[in-house]
């Protein structure tokens, strides 16, 4: 068993996954929304001149960095100009996201023949949360293409720090008795984590928000006694429209964009009066304006439906689609409500399993008794503990 996992390569994880999007930088923002909205993918990938990147000097850094709704809504939520003119944000390229995302977007290549080992450990070196693989030398064993420069029109797919988790958790008797101890004692849990409070203005989650992207993580949103009672996550943002949730983040308190996104696909009219005013309080004229054409587009949509059933209109087959598809395996549609918890004393493959199981790259650690938020675990911080576990010398006799 343990020589079979060591003998893995990257191209083995890979089978059945779909081609990515790469998008060159050149492109406007409103058109890499678009690709997000056809797609099922939570992300596209972005084409960065190798000369304006590492990828000359690193085999392993490649010039496409990860894009998704989560860093344009902090894009433009980020700066008041573009809170004031949002159309005029998103008509920019989108290599304004990629100067914006900064080193934690990068996302690495891994030739297809990198073993499985190779791979977590570039994840790990370089805090990376993906890696992108060519598609062209599946079929053979032969190591080709170490050096190949990628570009808009070559073909990857994508393999997440939670696929490779994923894969290891089928093979997990492997990692006994390492995966029977504890978070807590196995030195697991963050204390610094991102949180605000719901009562907390929306906007002051973003500079958290991008900070988290970063780290894998999410934003957790907290009551009075520092409960946890949900979280602000990236994948969930990845069903939302930037134009409409930007408002909401502009308008409305933690809490309560919670609330906007978990009924995003039919809003209640007080909530959608609550934003249209205190945007208008603020100023944004133009966001209001873009937030109505969204929602009067979408009533156009359900009205002009020949089905007798909202579930089969158009606008309900298409956030069906959203909130269900995953072309990657790395999403799903799921409340801001519905979060991935354990306890200090949970073991690792507890907590494995509640990751996977809600398909995030974290795991909030809470108070068993008053369920106060603790700390956070993370993907890559699993990966590291069984990394350690797969060195070939703990196989030596084996192999």
């Amino acid at each position: 068993m343990a020589s079979s996992i060591l003998s893995h390569v990257v191209s083995d994880l890979c089978i059945g996954k779909p081609a990515v999007r790469v998008l060159p930088q050149s492109t406007p923002i409103a058109a890499a929304l678009a690709t997000l909205r056809a797609g099922a993918d939570p992300f596209v990938f972005v084409f960065v001149d190798a000369a304006s990147s590492d990828a000359k000097k690193t085999a392993t850094a490649v010039s496409v960095v990860k894009v998704s709704v989560a860093e344009i809504l902090c894009y433009v939520c980020g700066d008041s100009g573009n809170l004031g003119d949002p159309a005029a944000a998103l008509s920019r390229p989108v290599s304004m996201i990629t100067a914006a995302v900064g080193d934690h977007g990068v996302t690495r290549r891994v030739d297809p023949q990198t073993s499985l080992l190779d791979a977590i450990d570039v994840l790990l070196a370089n805090n990376s949360h993906s890696l992108v693989v060519p598609l062209h030398a599946r079929a053979g064993r032969k190591k080709h293409h170490h050096h190949h420069v990628p570009s808009a029109s070559s073909t990857y797919c994508v393999l997440t720090q939670q696929d490779i988790v994923r894969h290891l958790f089928g093979s997990i008797s492997l990692f006994s008795p390492v995966a029977a101890l504890t978070i807590a004692s196995l030195g697991l849990i963050h204390r610094d984590v991102h949180a605000v409070h719901v009562d907390d203005d929306a906007l002051d989650a973003i500079p958290l928000l991008q900070t988290s992207i970063g780290s894998g993580t999410a934003v957790a949103v907290v009551a009075d006694d520092n409960a946890l009672v949900g979280e602000i996550c990236p994948g969930v943002l990845s069903s939302c429209d930037v134009e409409s949730v930007s408002a909401a983040f502009a308008a409305l308190s933690a809490g309560d964009v919670m609330t906007y996104i978990d009924c995003y696909f039919s809003p209640p009219e007080f909530l959608l009066r609550s934003v249209r005013a205190r945007l208008t309080e603020k100023g944004l004229h133009a966001m209001r304006d873009i937030m109505d054409a969204a929602y009067t587009t979408d009533a156009a949509a359900l009205s002009s439906s020949t089905s007798s059933s909202d579930e089969e209109s158009p606008l309900a087959r298409s956030g069906r689609a959203r909130r269900m598809s995953s072309g990657t395996g790395s999403f799903r549609w799921r409340s801001t409500e519905d979060v991935a918890a354990c306890h200090a004393g949970n073991s690792l493959v507890a907590v494995m399993a509640q990751a996977l199981a809600h398909r995030v790259g974290h795991v909030w650690v809470v108070e068993e008794v008053t369920g106060a938020l603790v700390g956070v675990v993370s993907c890559a911080d699993v990966l590291a503990v069984l990394r350690n576990h797969l060195r070939p010398e703990c196989y030596s006799d084996e192999l």
